[in-house]
């Protein structure tokens, strides 16, 4: 009876060894994973010479409006100075914001 026992607790203890052997070979990486290939890049058609012209035509006249538009400002911080808000003055800064927005825009590549 003795060796049965003796014999059952052996056979226990190398069936656990064995399993936690093969669990842990389970969780363990074969190499580093492979990383994902990079993206397709599609070349950008070139754009007609027409469109480029009429972009150029665009931007000389926002510069125009641009400029004309940042020289009238200083008439209007003089009469801040006088304690006189002209009404239009916050409307010509947010023109002159999203005209210089625009214009940075198309000339960065």
């Amino acid at each position: 009876m003795q060796r049965t026992v003796l014999g059952r607790a052996c056979l226990g203890s190398v069936l656990t060894i064995l399993v936690l052997v093969t669990v842990s070979n389970g969780q363990r990486r074969r190499g580093f994973p492979l990383p994902p290939a990079p993206p397709v890049q599609e070349q950008p058609a070139p754009e007609p010479k027409t469109s480029r012209r009429s972009d150029t035509v665009a931007m000389e006249r926002e510069a125009r409006e641009l400029s004309a538009l940042a020289a009238s400002i200083p008439g209007d911080v003089e009469q801040l100075k006088k304690g006189l808000l002209p009404k239009d003055a916050v409307d010509k800064l947010k023109r002159i914001e999203k005209l210089s927005k625009q214009l940075r825009g198309q000339i960065q590549p």
